[in-house]
């Protein structure tokens, strides 16, 4: 074989394999931006006040729960329910600034599709303690505030907690939802979000 066509040999394979590893790095980088964009940021809010600051996480798809065509349930069950779409774990992260204190609420607001009515829904709000979680609120059926609140939670919203910190910390909770045992409904929807309101004092 003459030098020539080795040199083109050469070159042909040369560039084959050049542009498998271009394919190769373009599809890892394409891969890498599509999960950067797509993912789920664990900090749904954070709110900065002069003197410390309160931030929500979760690592779910979103902020609350909903119920889709769920069975009357009893207080005692829907205590303890470890049903996904019926309990939400969140965490409230307070961190001290200058602040001797900062306050935080939790509410809840409700989806305005959602069909079933407050009545019919029982509300429930544990705080993890030493890997136990205890009552905070509930279990109560959802009733809508007709005022905003001291700290900023928004009309229409349910109040659950008040939390008062004079040192940074995580506070860990669990929510449950579910329909009353009372309730006259078959099928319907009902989905609330957590939100979160503070005031640096």
């Amino acid at each position: 074989m003459s030098k020539s066509k080795k040199e083109e040999g050469l070159s042909k394979d040369f560039w084959v394999v050049a542009i498998s590893i271009s394919s190769f790095l373009f599809l890892v980088i394409l891969i890498g931006i599509i999960c950067f964009v797509n993912r789920k940021p664990d900090v749904d809010f954070k709110e900065d006040n002069q003197g410390g600051n309160v931030s929500l996480h979760y690592s779910t798809s979103t902020k609350g729960l909903s119920l889709v065509n769920v069975s009357p349930t009893t207080d005692d069950v829907g205590m303890k329910n470890m049903t996904p779409d019926q309990y939400f774990d969140f965490s409230v992260q307070v961190d001290m600034e200058d602040a001797p204190k900062v306050n935080y609420e939790i509410s809840l607001l409700k989806d305005e599709d959602s069909t079933i009515s407050d009545d019919d829904i029982r509300v429930y709000l544990e705080r993890e303690d030493q890997g136990t979680y205890e009552k905070v609120f509930g279990p109560e059926k959802f009733v809508p505030s007709k005022n905003y609140s001291s700290a900023g939670s928004e009309i229409g919203s349910m109040v659950l907690a008040n939390v008062k910190k004079i040192k940074s910390g995580t506070d860990n909770y669990r929510l449950r939802i579910w329909l009353s045992e009372d309730a006259q409904v078959s099928g319907g929807t009902y989905s609330v979000e957590v939100d979160i309101h503070a005031v640096a004092k």
